[in-house]
């Protein structure tokens, strides 16, 4: 990487709120993550694979996440919030698909396939994003595009769309879309600390306790994420027992857990990193964190903000009527202002409206008198 390059990629970072006290690497291996001969992707270093109970859902993308900290460091405990990962900490998310045996270049939508390893005979890689902690303790953001071979991914700061189609087994049903990767704002949009402060900085989303505290299909058998993350790292504060840590609910186990929590951990997952209190989308007034309720959480409220995307709709959740709140209408729009989210998806979440619209439909209550 040139002296010119460096120092435009630092003016860059520095204008999204970033601090880059280190170089970019150009190249996805320089971080000494993950792995891959064209054949299989796999990880290096002391690294921990995990997932998420409620994962946040990207055009039914599957993802490949790890984290990997410096052997002999420390991770604080944290009982709420994204965990204290030490300088040098880098947090991957691989997005990929399963190739589609009827179509050449097709995808097709497919479960996860858990293990520690991708067999890439079955999946195609599209883009790595890397969350490091740097030496200063800032996090930097960068996301890598993977290379037809799929042996290597390059740094792309400017994003990327990539044209895709996606059949669905279970109708037959095949869709054309875009495929895209986020620019560097993008991603400052989601991962800010706090949107009312233009410096910042960003932060981790998905590892917080919680979201950990469940088992995951290692080589060696299942095992406990946080207690797998204690074996390659420090874990300082953990509960001896991990009953006694919280676990969020899945909400894709219909059998899991109640209607209103699973419909409460879809919307927190994909829409709370920004409508929460000093999001990106705070002036909406609606926010979608898990301690929200009434019209904060969008129950009667009259939305605000919504320019021409609010659809001559009145509230965001009308209580027993999904196809009369404008939440639902903006989860199944997929272009124009009416779209949530902007970033991140292309494609209807079928499923997850669904489940929305369930929870809709299930509360009492009416607006008249708001």
């Amino acid at each position: 990487m040139t002296s010119l390059r460096r120092a435009l990629l630092a003016c860059s970072l520095l204008g999204l709120g970033v601090h880059a006290a280190s170089p970019l690497p150009e190249q996805l291996d320089a971080y000494g993550v993950l792995r891959s001969d064209g054949r299989e992707l796999s990880v290096q270093g002391n690294t921990l694979v995990y997932s998420l109970a409620s994962p946040l859902f990207t055009d039914y993308a599957l993802k490949f996440r790890t984290i990997t900290v410096p052997p002999g460091s420390k991770v604080g405990y944290r009982a709420d919030g994204v965990l204290d990962f030490p300088v040098g900490t880098v947090i991957s998310k691989t997005f990929f698909y399963a190739k589609d045996p009827q179509k050449v270049g097709g995808w097709v939508k497919a479960a996860a396939p858990g293990g520690e390893r991708i067999d890439l005979a079955k999946y195609q890689l599209v883009e790595t994003r890397i969350l490091q902690r740097d030496t200063d303790g800032n996090w930097l953001a960068n996301a890598y595009v993977w290379n037809e071979a799929q042996t290597a991914a390059t740094l792309r700061r400017i994003g990327q769309s990539v044209p895709a189609t996606l059949r669905d087994p279970a109708t037959g049903q095949t869709q054309t879309f875009s495929y895209g990767v986020p620019n560097a704002r993008q991603c400052q949009t989601c991962h800010a600390v706090n949107a009312t402060v233009g410096q910042a900085g960003i932060q981790p989303i998905g590892p917080t306790a919680r979201y950990l505290n469940a088992s995951y299909a290692y080589s060696d058998g299942p095992r406990n994420q946080l207690e797998r993350l204690a074996q390659i790292a420090t874990l300082e504060g953990l509960p001896g027992n991990v009953v006694e840590v919280p676990r969020n609910v899945a909400y894709a186990n219909a059998q899991g857990a109640p209607l209103e929590q699973r419909a409460r951990a879809y919307l927190e997952i994909n829409c709370a990193h920004c409508h929460h209190a000093l999001g990106d989308a705070r002036q909406s007034g609606l926010f979608t964190t898990l301690q929200s309720s009434g019209s904060t959480l969008g129950l009667c409220k009259q939305h605000v903000a919504a320019g021409s995307g609010g659809a001559n709709m009145t509230y965001d959740i009308v209580p027993g009527k999904p196809q009369q709140s404008l939440l639902v209408h903006r989860m199944e729009a997929t272009s124009g202002q009416a779209m949530m989210p902007r970033v991140g998806r292309s494609l209807v979440d079928v499923e997850g409206v669904a489940l929305v619209r369930e929870w809709i439909s299930s509360l009492s209550g009416s607006c008249a008198t708001h």
